[in-house]
């Protein structure tokens, strides 16, 4: 089996590690973080992925043609409603999100919902790809605007783009269990402690990840679109349809 994987930048390290372990080939296409707060240009960004690899690939030695490709990502607000598979199959993880994905299920996601209101989630991926509430982001943004803006212009304007902080109440990092995490859960830590937030250090799993690229897809936990099919969301627990 040969693979192709399409992946958030904030799955870099775990899903590194996954690719690491796996008994098969797996190219990665890394997109960036972030564009799930457009979903439109992600589901562009998706496609025009899927069609470069199938590109490259048939003009592939027949050796070393993909048996289908994998998508690192959730539904990730809608983004993944309308992705296409051209000629090879496209599987992707029941989830709503990457968070699911890097506890291990969508179950224990929920889990941790249904528990406590208000959760910020911290992981190595989301601090070192994404703009993470922190007092370094804090600090940056601060000499931005000064320097734009005048000292209580600055302080106005960051105070009016942080009113959303006030509706979390936790930090939760999420230590991967294949990477060190020391400076990762001392960031998260840090920013927790400066937003007045409770915080929390909960392992991470590899099961969802290495099971994405195990190639044996359980229809519980992945929805397999066919070539010439696209995904969409079903508004249900299932996320996708079955196929």
């Amino acid at each position: 089996m040969r693979l192709a994987a399409i992946a958030c930048r904030v799955f870099t390290r775990e899903l590194s590690a996954a690719v690491a372990k796996c008994a098969h080939p797996v190219e990665v296409s890394w997109l960036p973080q972030g564009l799930h707060d457009t979903p439109d240009l992600l589901r562009a960004r998706i496609n025009g992925t899927i069609d470069a690899i199938e590109r490259a690939d048939a003009e592939a030695p027949a050796r070393r043609r993909l048996d289908a490709i994998v998508l690192c990502y959730g539904l990730c607000g809608g983004g993944l409603d309308g992705v296409r598979a051209g000629r090879l199959p496209l599987v992707v993880p029941r989830a709503d999100d990457c968070i699911g994905i890097l506890l291990g299920s969508q179950k224990r996601y929920l889990d941790y919902l249904a528990a406590r209101a208000g959760i910020y989630w911290y992981t190595p991926g989301w601090i070192e790809y994404a703009d993470t509430p922190s007092r370094v982001y804090y600090d940056a943004k601060l000499r931005d605007y000064t320097a734009r803006f005048g000292a209580e212009n600055a302080q106005w304007l960051l105070e009016q783009e942080n009113t959303w902080i006030g509706a979390y109440e936790s930090g939760i990092y999420i230590a991967p269990p294949a990477c060190p995490s020391g400076a990762f859960e001392a960031f998260a830590q840090d920013a927790a402690r400066m937003y007045g937030w409770r915080f929390e250090t909960v392992l991470g799993s590899a099961g969802w990840l290495e099971a994405l690229l195990s190639g044996g897809w359980d229809a519980r936990r992945f929805a397999v679109c066919p070539p010439g099919e696209t995904l969409s969301r079903t508004y249900d627990p299932q996320i996708f349809p079955l196929f």
